[in-house]
């Protein structure tokens, strides 16, 4: 197998399972001549007189055991396969979840959110039909009907050289109604993760489209996108009826040529009762896995295409890691040369810049001027294109970028609230931070006023991107958190840009307060936190333009 298929099964879960179902085949194959051979027996000596159903009752028995072996055989194949999926499908999410952390916010900026969580879960969650039942199925069928194929054709040759012409063809229907199916389901796993896009898109803007009254034109939108989702699937499914009919019609037919030969030379007396007995028992056995294989390619469809972006995301080229412990102390930067480029389009150009240990640098310049390109530099979510950033000497890209971010306290623009409480949140920037600590630090960023107003204090949950917070609220608690993290380097993203004069004027104290002691990086618009820093640099198209320092 290759492609995504292959890919899963050389994961080390599928192919011991894999394995397992290959053995457990030929421990089917065994117990079915056991149990068909026991029921030949009986039938034929009861109908042809040669002894009492009660004499029979040690065959009878036998059976039924075999019987019972092969439904827990069954049982057991079934159970393993699934516990295999649910691994595989756990570590995938896992892996996706470690990739996409790796390729940070750069990459994400050029996703679509809603598709990509349709991809770590649901799309992740379609693999099962791959592992649970697509690779069980495809191991049970390579081993089953040649073993029964060779059980026919020794106890009659002309049954089972019937088999192998026909078995054949049974593959090749399955092969052709397979591949009409997976077209159409490549159109269906496009549909629902278009629709997750959608969806996540519409939520996240949807206070702007109903002031703006375009509420009734995005539910239509998302009408359209789920009824193309409707029409893809039922097309997928159509297929899938259409191919499964075939399938059985190629296996019905090829088993009443069997039966009807048999029993015209049984008729004209050129094969024995119980020999004849085992034929008919035995071919339905032989078709019966490719029967089984063909539901669970079907169960397996969209599996297919979601593996191939599954494996397509964890692919994706990432920046290198490096390995290099971060040297102690308050860090000094520079940027050498530094050129940045997105496509086209040059966000910066040529730049060198030096950051002593303690300064305290602005960025000022317009919209597009490269700022924000600056701060993912320093904090190792991009890699230049030409030049170098170094820390102390040793290039960033050779240090390990876990060890750096952790020495780095970020606050943006609109920080990130986490669906927990006030002290997770503050937590995050160091989560072995004590209750005492995490006061101290709520205190040092002016938010103590706003947890004494919520009514559980720094217990209280925040909701879903603490939405009843106000902007300056937000500011204060990414305040406290980057006061637990105690970092060498403080980078601010346009810290006061949300927030009024008054507002701006107290969490500059708190600013203040922040910075002491640190290497501190500051893009911002506007002038009063100008003041909190020993240099202005202004960016223009990418270039470093002016460096001065303010009154």
């Amino acid at each position: 197998m290759r492609g995504p298929t292959g890919r899963l099964l050389a994961l080390p879960g599928p192919r011991r399972l894999v394995l397992l179902c290959a053995f457990l085949g030929v421990l089917t194959w065994a117990l079915l001549v056991v149990q068909w051979a026991l029921v030949a027996v009986v039938v034929s000596r009861v109908a042809t007189g040669q002894a009492a159903p009660a004499a029979l009752s040690a065959q009878l028995a036998g059976a039924l055991t075999a019987w019972l072996a092969r439904a827990c055989v069954a049982g057991l194949r079934d159970r393993t396969a699934a516990r295999a999926s649910a691994g595989v499908r756990r570590g995938l999410r896992a892996d996706l979840l470690r990739k996409l952390t790796a390729l940070g916010p750069a990459h994400a900026a050029g996703e679509r959110a809603g598709e990509l969580a349709t991809t770590v879960t649901e799309g992740v969650g379609k693999l099962d039909g791959v592992v649970g039942r697509l690779l069980p199925g495809a191991a049970t069928a390579a081993v089953v009907p040649p073993l029964v194929a060779g059980t026919v054709l020794v106890l009659d040759p002309a049954s089972g050289g019937l088999l192998l012409l026909t078995g054949p063809l049974v593959l090749v229907f399955l092969w052709l109604t397979g591949t009409l199916a997976s077209r159409a389901a490549r159109g269906s796993w496009e549909t629902l993760a278009q629709l997750g896009a959608v969806l996540v898109d519409t939520l996240r803007v949807l206070p702007t489209l109903v002031l703006y009254g375009r509420a009734r034109s995005s539910a239509r939108w998302l009408t359209e996108v789920s009824e193309a989702h409707r029409v893809s699937t039922m097309r997928l499914l159509r297929t899938a009826f259409l191919s499964g009919f075939v399938l059985e019609f190629g296996a019905v037919l090829c088993t009443a040529l069997v039966a009807v030969t048999v029993g015209v030379r049984l008729f004209q007396g050129q094969l024995e009762l119980e020999r004849a007995l085992l034929v008919l028992l035995f071919t339905p056995e032989f078709f019966a896995p490719l029967r089984a294989l063909g539901a669970d390619r079907h169960a397996s469809l969209e599996g297919g295409p979601a593996a191939e972006r599954v494996f397509a995301l964890l692919d994706a080229p990432g920046p290198a890691r490096g390995c290099h412990a971060v040297p102690p102390g308050v860090p000094s930067l520079e940027l050498r040369g530094v050129t940045v480029r997105y496509g086209d389009r040059v966000a910066l150009r040529d730049v060198d810049l030096d950051l002593p240990p303690l300064s305290r640098t602005a960025l000022v310049g317009p919209s597009g001027a490269g700022k924000t390109t600056a701060v993912r530099l320093l904090l190792g979510f991009a890699v230049p294109d030409a030049g170098t950033v170094l820390v102390d000497g040793v290039p960033l890209t050779d240090l390990d970028p876990d060890a750096w971010r952790a020495r780095v306290a970020y606050v943006p623009e609109r920080p990130w609230l986490l669906p927990g409480t006030v002290a997770d949140n503050v937590r995050l920037g160091r989560p072995a931070a004590t209750d005492a600590e995490v006061e101290r630090a709520l205190a040092r960023a002016g938010a103590l006023d706003l947890v004494r107003r919520l009514p559980q204090g720094t217990a209280t949950p925040l909701g879903e991107d603490g939405a009843r917070l106000s902007g300056g609220e937000r500011l204060r608690l990414a305040l406290a958190r980057a006061f637990v993290q105690d970092a060498a380097l403080l980078v601010l993203d346009e810290p006061t840009g949300q927030l009024d004069a008054a507002t701006e004027r107290e969490v500059l104290v708190a600013l203040a307060d922040l910075a002491a002691g640190r290497t501190v990086v500051t893009v911002t618009h506007r002038p009063a936190p100008l003041a909190l820093h020993d240099r202005v640099v202004a960016l223009e198209e990418g270039r470093l333009r002016t460096a001065v320092v303010p009154r």
